[in-house]
């Protein structure tokens, strides 16, 4: 035999695609951790808004003012929905010892991606209620004071503020579904 089997297997066969072995282990735990850390974000986020606004609420209550005191308590109900959702549908899932490591990897991005494709739904829609109402309220007691053209020129910025916050996140959630979508894609691919 005057050829190099390997040689010869590799030239035959020059679209075979290898990766460094542990290299997809270390790809799923580097977007595992990234998912943790997100998350642990958000829970952070969501115990400051639940704290904050539940002694608003508590506050709001004890002076009377039971308008405000609902729309904060709306949104104190939003962030627990809201943590609770990324808690059950958002967490990384174990890793199972039948599936391979590219199953699980997939498994996860298709997971995560389809979870950022619901933000505007799940994340963001919750809060709108709490939110508007508090507005609602807040321009009614300052017409009561200084008249309707007073209370909307105070409150129109930072209504406006608000909505532009929220597409921007939408946006971005939606942006990084489909950075998502196209690891999937090449993830299928390989």
């Amino acid at each position: 035999m005057t050829q190099d089997p390997f040689n010869f297997w590799t030239r035959e066969n020059s679209d075979a695609n290898f990766s460094e072995p542990g290299a997809c282990r270390a790809r799923s735990t580097r977007f595992e951790k990234s998912i943790r850390r997100r998350n642990l974000l958000e829970y952070a986020a969501g115990a400051l808004v639940i704290g904050v606004f539940g002694a608003l609420a508590v506050f709001f209550a004890g002076e009377g003012e039971w308008a405000l005191s609902g729309t904060v308590a709306m949104t104190v109900t939003a962030a627990i929905f809201v943590v609770g959702k990324l808690h059950r549908d958002g967490s990384a899932q174990a890793r199972s010892p039948e599936a391979s490591c590219k199953d699980h990897l997939r498994s996860q991005l298709v997971r995560q991606r389809d979870l950022l494709r619901g933000v505007p739904t799940w994340y963001l829609a919750p809060f709108v209620p709490g939110l508007v109402g508090f507005y609602l309220v807040v321009t009614a007691n300052v017409a009561e004071v200084q008249g309707w053209a007073a209370a909307l020129e105070g409150v129109w910025f930072k209504f406006v503020a608000t909505a532009v916050f929220f597409v921007f996140v939408g946006w971005l959630n939606l942006h990084t579904a489909r950075k998502l979508d196209r690891e999937i894609a090449a993830l299928d691919r390989a």
